[in-house]
């Protein structure tokens, strides 16, 4: 990161609704104190040299998480918040009659624009990261103004509980991002072969050793005119269930201005809460983590 620009932002998307959690993953105590996984995003990002938190929320969930979050940032960090609504569109455009949902993660991130001066990574509320994420982001900003995303192994984060969908990603020899697709449906059969659905609706197997993007994302204030119109395009097109999804929009960035982003991948497990029984083994490695020191006990110091 050079001497002219700010600290790395987080922003941390937790508007989501969790539609098969069946509860709001973004509240879910999951550490020995009552801990939500966000926190521990948080406290990773903070101990990486990140200093402005950013949270994309729901309207009504805005009250609850500052509360909570607000008294362990202070002195830590800038806690802001920014709200996903549907009537937060840009000018001009209009959202489809009878839409309820939210408008996607690529949406999520539109709304953060004006908060956004540097370089920032982008993450999910429901997923575990590792803390060496958030050290790989920071390190590499500190040497290179590209934009960056943390790799993870397929066969490392699938659930034992049901499918998954991720962004399956084609990295060339240089370990640099060629492009990333949306399979659904990944899941690990009983003779242990892993298949998903790729865009074009064929079923096809993937390698345990594939490299996913989980929304772990390092970037730059270059992404956001191009964010701007593919949402735009998005808009004039788009149906009452469609999303538009980040990874779309930073593989058009990338391809439009051939720039390159390098995927970091990391040795730390990623844990996630796509399903309700999944709960009970992202406890019990957090469980161990602090029981081994990892993490303090609680996560932030009683006020």
């Amino acid at each position: 990161m050079s001497t002219t620009q700010p600290a790395p932002a987080l922003i941390i998307l937790a508007a989501g609704l969790g539609s098969r959690y069946g509860a709001s993953k973004q509240t879910a105590g999951i550490g020995p104190d009552g801990e939500w996984l966000l926190e521990y995003a948080i406290h990773d990002a903070l101990a990486a040299g990140f200093k402005q938190i950013v949270l994309v929320i729901r309207t009504e969930s805005h009250d609850e998480l500052a509360q909570r979050l607000a008294p362990h940032l202070a002195g830590r960090g800038e806690l802001q918040f920014v709200e996903q609504r549907l009537d937060n569109i840009p000018d001009g455009c209009k959202v489809p009659e009878n839409r309820s949902k939210p408008l996607g993660t690529g949406h999520a991130l539109w709304c953060c624009a004006p908060l956004l001066h540097g370089p920032y990574a982008v993450i999910n509320a429901d997923d575990y990261y590792g803390h060496d994420a958030f050290a790989l982001l920071a390190n590499h900003f500190r040497r290179s103004d590209d934009p960056a995303m943390v790799g993870y192994r397929l066969d490392q984060t699938l659930s034992a509980h049901g499918s998954v969908n991720r962004g399956v990603c084609r990295v060339d020899a240089a370990g640099h991002l060629v492009d990333v697709s949306e399979y659904i449906g990944i899941a690990r059969g009983n003779a242990g072969t892993i298949t998903g659905t790729a865009p074009d609706g064929s079923l096809q197997a993937l390698a345990g050793d594939t490299v996913v993007s989980l929304n772990c994302w390092g970037l730059t204030p270059a992404l956001l005119p191009d964010l701007d119109a593919g949402l735009r395009a998005f808009l004039a097109a788009a149906g009452e269930r469609d999303e538009y999804f980040l990874p779309h929009a930073i593989t058009t960035h990338l391809a439009t201005h051939r720039r390159p982003l390098s995927v970091l991948c990391t040795g730390n497990n990623w844990l996630g809460l796509t399903y309700a029984d999944d709960r009970e083994r992202v406890a019990t490695a957090i469980a161990g983590w602090h029981a081994a020191g990892t993490y303090p006990t609680p996560l932030w110091p009683h006020a």
